[in-house]
């Protein structure tokens, strides 16, 4: 657990576990979400500069990894280590989301 977490950290933090709480809970589709979580990303001044402690950082950019590697069961190839279908995606999201509220 990240002592000390800046406030600013605490209050950026809010809206990507709001947003993975809908997602894990389901009341989002999973196109939703992934639309979602790219746009508040990219305009996320406070996280493309590197604002965040390095170690809510890391989780961060870690999960962005997983949304852009999500596939669609359209898409999806099982051969391919880089591609994540939904279950995995949720899975990974509910991981990250106990992980961001044990930070808070």
């Amino acid at each position: 657990m990240v002592k000390n977490l800046k406030l600013l950290d605490k209050i950026h933090l809010q809206k990507y576990i709001y947003l993975i709480s809908l997602f894990v809970s389901q009341k989002l589709s999973v196109s939703d979400f992934e639309t979602f979580f790219l746009q508040i990303r990219n305009e996320d001044n406070y996280w493309l500069s590197n604002s965040f402690d390095n170690k809510t950082g890391k989780i961060l950019d870690t999960f962005f990894l997983d949304v852009s590697d999500y596939a669609s069961d359209d898409l999806f190839d099982p051969n391919d280590p880089n591609d994540i279908n939904e279950v995995e995606l949720r899975r990974r999201a509910k991981d990250v989301l106990k992980i961001l509220k044990n930070i808070i």
